[in-house]
């Protein structure tokens, strides 16, 4: 998948938990992981997981890591 910026990847990690890809309750692939996967800065997918959060779509924890909220 292409990316061009942080939009991007909100977007496709929104659709990967409409899908269920990643269930509510599921810890979702690392922040490294995911920038790897995109081809992007971690600080790119950090802005995107932290928009979600925000959003309450998803839950993140120190040490513990990013999971699907529960909703």
């Amino acid at each position: 998948m292409k990316v061009s910026g942080w939009e991007d990847i909100r977007e496709e990690v929104l659709r990967r938990i409409r899908a269920r890809d990643w269930a509510p309750g599921a810890a979702i692939p690392t922040e490294e992981a995911l920038a790897g996967e995109f081809g992007v800065a971690r600080a790119t997918v950090n802005r995107a997981l932290r928009e979600l959060a925000e959003e309450g779509v998803l839950e993140r924890r120190r040490k513990a890591g990013t999971r699907v909220a529960l909703h």
